[in-house]
């Protein structure tokens, strides 16, 4: 399931007050929606933020052949001019090139934005995605998009990007559509025709005479409520950036397949249970042997009372027992020569000793006590 919130327009963002947002399946389609505050909102596997058009600035920039690390941080001065704000309030983001060299750019104030995610996040939803309403209404070719509600207007060109105005019941001809016309017509990207889509319960205007005023036809379109649930176009400019939003969105937007997960999760299971048995098998062969080792030191040593660690005890018992008896107890090299020094055949002229075998030369001669006189 799929959450679609959008963000009301308010200056700050209020966990309190209402939000609209829709639940859709995994075909898109619409499974419930209300507005409601975001604690009370429905869980899902993935949320989506809608951010209203009025809060978002488009423009278009011929912007330097850079690296993306350096055109972000070049965006926010580049769009200062037309903003006149504070450049480190501001987070843009580029689109698109068009034909004529020109970058489309998405502007929104850092604050505003950072503010509804942590809104968000407080109530228990992570967004994975944002972007601004107009991209419902992108379809990437020559026809525009106009949405008229009771009180306001919204006019989406085919990139996506929007302006917004205020609009009163039976008012005439839009002022934004002929200002957006114009400047269309000066870079050569005049549409072929504009969708006229209504909301809530907006009439449609005389599309015949507002066709006559635009010189561009008019065509009836679809309810807003409808579009809603749409996919967002193609070139949708994405506003929940990493640098903007750092926490562990990156994880989100993995989109990880939950036949993965739980795939995973059963390789993870089946690992630990044959960790788990190789354990219990190697305990017990543990045992096995330490009681084997405890069996054989007990029938070397029978009179022995308490066995704690029969290797260690065995080592002791016959290290003792070589010292009761003479011999050496730490080196083969010291018990052999301690059997030969035992034996009286003579001087001794020389003693080799090599890979555990020892050589003992007596005779008439020079003995080594004397030699080394």
């Amino acid at each position: 399931m799929k959450l679609r919130v959008f963000v009301p327009a308010a200056e700050r963002a209020d966990a309190e007050a209402p939000w609209p947002w829709m639940l859709l399946d995994g075909r898109n389609e619409l499974a419930r929606g209300d507005a409601t505050p975001p604690a009370q909102m429905p869980r899902a596997d993935r949320v989506e933020l809608v951010l209203p058009a009025s809060r978002v600035l488009f423009a278009r920039l011929a912007l330097p052949r850079v690296g993306s690390a350096t055109l972000r941080e070049l965006l926010p001065f580049a769009v200062e001019d037309r903003l006149l704000a504070d450049p480190s309030r501001i987070h843009a983001v580029a689109g698109k090139v068009d034909r004529r060299g020109e970058t489309l750019i998405a502007v929104i104030d850092r604050e505003w934005l950072l503010a509804n995610v942590r809104a968000l996040r407080a109530a228990g939803l992570d967004p994975a995605s944002a972007w601004c309403e107009s991209a419902l209404l992108a379809r990437g070719e020559d026809d525009w998009n106009l949405v008229l509600g009771p009180d306001r207007g919204l006019v989406v060109d085919s990139d996506g990007a929007a302006v917004t105005f205020d609009r009163a019941p039976g008012t005439g001809f839009p002022l934004a559509l002929r200002i957006a016309l114009d400047e269309a017509s000066a870079r050569g990207e005049r549409p072929t025709a504009v969708r006229v889509h209504t909301e809530s319960d907006a009439p449609l205007p005389d599309l015949e005479r507002w066709s006559a005023d635009a010189g561009v036809k008019l065509v009836a379109g679809s309810r807003w409520e409808s579009l809603a649930r749409g996919a967002p176009g193609p070139g949708t400019i994405e506003l929940l950036t990493a640098d903007v939003a750092p926490r562990s969105r990156a994880f989100a937007t993995l989109r990880v397949p939950r036949a993965a997960v739980a795939l995973a999760a059963s390789i993870a299971l089946v690992q630990l249970a044959l960790d788990a048995a190789q354990a219990w098998q190697l305990d017990r062969e543990r045992s096995r042997l330490h009681a084997d080792a405890e069996a054989i030191f007990r029938s070397a040593f029978p009179e022995a009372k308490a066995v704690v660690d029969p290797v260690l005890q065995m080592r002791r018992n016959l290290a003792e027992l070589r010292r009761s008896r003479g011999l050496a107890s730490g080196d083969d090299f010291l018990v052999r020569l301690t059997s030969a020094a035992r034996e009286a055949q003579g001087p001794v002229r020389s003693v080799e000793y090599d890979a555990g075998r020892l050589d003992v030369k007596r005779g008439p001669g020079a003995s080594l006590a004397q030699a080394r006189r």
